[in-house]
């Protein structure tokens, strides 16, 4: 083929391939101009939230707003739990107009160093943080001054120190509910979080400055409790003291209202602090104390009567099955009701042979023994009441005093106070009240009756028996000599590892109900491993009537003073004023240092209490002693507060209390100043605060 023709042919070739690299030019813009396309839509259509919310994030920085955690407050509405709101600061210097100005201002403000008020408006930084915590006056003051951003903290704090402590619990600084009121309500006290917009620079850091706020908090709901402040406090001050007095190992003390399951205060000591509740938490045998329960089994099932009579051994003896018991004192025959009064192991033994097993744990278990209460707390023990198919030979005789069967504090008040209000278990609470932010009442907690446990009939015959155990069996130590006072005492045996009773340790028990006519209180006190002395009788029962003597001191509204004016009291020995006491020779007064009448505060028309000293009725006239005039007052009037600087908290609350003053508390240590001061003259009632001098 010639060069010409061959020349011909490639720009022929030539010209054919073009057409179609051009289609495929074409064809492969068209497809990247797809792409391009459909990922425009994609980005912007289908995924434009999302980078939306990309952009918002590298541009803006969402940061949480705290909530306030709902306050907790007793009964009356004194704080026990508030949340208090501090401010952190930063400096900006840049921002700064006048930096002599604002260092002068901080420096005066703030309380910091002239030379740390310099560093902080430097020019030369970007950014400073104030080390501290400041309070919302503080920031108010310094408000004028360009620069400053603030940073709103919330922080938890208890008013009134260390007492009622085991109700409340704590809410640590990393946002957990530790315990108590504060982790069972939880969910009621802490609100919802709100937040805030802040913007960020090129770099992804935050620019100085406020935030907007896009969605405010929703503080928490406030609670009220059941609990009296002045209870409580009264309550710890005396446990404590009986604790330093038997060398006890620890101890509770429970006061709650009868005829409403309301517990009034709740304390629990044991070795090395803590906030547990141990009067909720820590089952025991109760012993002598769980001995009503089983005579109010016998009574409502038609078993035996108060006037059958059994025979005491003289002290000492030994069952059919083998089993040998023994009684403190050495009894004859006597009826139920005084082997109930004396606390006759030997006869409560006996007469378990009278009601069937199935009886006598269905009785018990009707008492609220062997089941939680319901409490509003986080833990609670349901004890042990052991099921018909584990009971024994020997299982009857030793629940029917007080052995095989364990029970928690909780669960024996409110024992008692079915025996108290005429057979009606009621469910113990804590909680009395909710309200929102703004006040409204959210719910109230009404009283619940669980079931009837026994007849009416049947709580006023026991109310009567255990009214004479006080009068003159086991409780004497726990009489006032105005008011009947029914209880009962109790000295158990401690169990140790393994569940085996420990040599020397005993658990004294008080518990009763105050005034036995018309009960407005009940009362339990336990001693753990209390030093010589050690019977219920000896050392539970003392602080009971000490308990009470406060109580009627304080003018507390917890107790209906009318219904209390009401109540049939003790009256003075023929022949003897007002202001003495009959007392056998050698013998302590039965209603201790003071007793009390009642006087109406006209100007609150609500009954108040106060010292003097009436003749108590049950001892035969010998010699009148005077009430000591440190505890002797008048029946109505302003008192002095007195001077009390340097002295322990704990004596000078008890000073305070006895001359018929609540009390609140400001630091701790000992006592560095009294508002009022010492020398002001107040109404009976009112509110005295101990100043501490390490505040």
């Amino acid at each position: 083929m010639s060069g010409a023709m061959q020349r011909a042919r490639k720009r022929w070739d030539a010209g054919e391939r073009l057409p179609g690299r051009r289609r495929t030019l074409l064809l492969a813009m068209g497809l990247a101009s797809a792409a391009i396309i459909g990922r425009s839509i994609e980005l912007q259509g289908v995924e434009g939230a999302r980078w939306r919310d990309v952009a918002a994030g590298q541009q803006q920085a969402r940061v949480s707003v705290p909530a306030r955690r709902g306050a907790i407050y007793d009964r009356a509405g004194v704080p026990l739990a508030l949340t208090r709101e501090t401010f952190s600061v930063s400096v900006a210097p840049r921002e700064v107009r006048d930096r002599i100005i604002a260092a002068a201002r901080l420096a005066k403000v703030l309380g910091i160093s002239p030379a740390a008020a310099r560093r902080a408006t430097d020019p030369a930084r970007a950014w400073f943080v104030v080390p501290g915590r400041f309070s919302a006056e503080q920031r108010q003051a310094l408000d004028a001054v360009r620069g400053l951003h603030w940073e709103r903290r919330l922080e938890r704090f208890y008013p009134q120190g260390d007492v009622g402590r085991e109700v409340l619990g704590a809410f640590s600084a990393d946002d957990r509910a530790l315990g108590g009121m504060e982790q069972a309500l939880d969910a009621t006290l802490r609100g919802t979080d709100g937040y805030s917009v802040f913007r960020r620079d090129s770099h992804g850091v935050m620019e100085p400055g406020a935030g907007l706020p896009v969605q405010p908090p929703r503080d928490g709901d406030d609670v009220y409790l059941t609990v009296d402040f002045g209870l409580q406090q009264i309550a710890d001050e005396a446990l404590s003291q009986a604790i330093e007095s038997t060398k006890a190992a620890g101890g509770d003390m429970l006061l709650a209202d009868p005829r409403t399951g309301e517990i009034l205060a709740a304390v629990s000591k044991r070795p090395g602090g803590g906030l547990a509740m141990g009067a909720f938490v820590e089952p025991y045998e109760p012993g002598s104390t769980l001995k009503p329960f089983f005579v109010a089994s016998l009574l409502a099932g038609r078993h035996a009567t108060l006037e059958d009579r059994v025979f005491g051994e003289n002290g000492h003896w030994k069952m059919p099955n083998g089993r040998e018991i023994a009684d403190v004192e050495e009894n004859g025959w006597m009826t139920m009701r005084d082997a109930l009064r004396v606390s006759s192991n030997i006869g409560m033994a006996k007469l378990s042979a009278r009601i069937p097993p199935t009886d006598q744990y269905r009785r018990l278990r009707d008492f609220g023994f062997g089941m939680a209460t319901g409490v509003e707390y986080p833990v609670e023990a349901s004890g042990r009441l052991p099921r018909l198919a584990q009971w024994s030979d020997f299982t009857p005789a030793s629940v029917a005093m007080g052995y095989e069967v364990s029970v928690t504090p909780l669960q024996l008040i409110m024992g008692y106070g079915a025996l108290a209000n005429g057979g009606l278990l009621m469910e113990p609470h804590l909680l009395r009240e909710v309200r929102g932010p703004d006040g409204t009442s959210l719910r109230a907690v009404p009283p619940r009756p669980i079931r009837r446990v026994v007849p009416r009939e049947v709580s006023d015959s026991l109310r009567a028996v255990l009214v004479s155990v006080v009068d003159s069996g086991t409780g004497k130590k726990a009489s006032l000599a105005t008011f009947d006072v029914a209880g009962k005492t109790g000295t158990a045996r401690r169990t140790g590892a393994g569940g085996r009773y420990e040599a020397g340790s005993y658990n004294a028990t008080f518990v009763g109900f105050f005034p036995a006519q018309s009960p407005q209180l009940a009362i339990y006190v336990k001693l753990d491993r209390p030093q010589g002395e050690y019977y219920g009788g000896a050392t539970a029962a003392p602080v009971s009537r000490e308990t009470f003597q406060a109580i009627l001191a304080a003018h507390t509204r917890a107790l209906d003073g009318r219904s209390l004016l009401a109540t049939r009291m003790r009256q003075p020995t023929a022949g003897m004023t007002p202001a003495a006491r009959t007392v056998d020779d050698g013998e302590a007064p039965a209603g201790g240092e003071g007793t009390y009448v009642l006087s109406v505060d006209s100007a609150e028309a609500s009954a108040s209490a106060d010292r003097v000293g009436p003749a108590d009725s049950r001892h035969p006239p010998k010699r009148a002693v005077s009430p000591p005039s440190t505890v002797s007052v008048e029946a109505s009037g302003p008192a002095q507060v007195p001077a009390l600087a340097g002295l322990p908290f704990r004596d000078a609350a008890h000073r305070l209390h006895a001359l018929g003053f609540h009390v609140r508390l400001q630091g701790s240590g000992v006592v560095s100043a009294t508002v009022p001061a010492a020398g002001a003259s107040l109404a009976r009632g009112a509110t005295v605060v101990i100043v501490g001098g390490d505040r």
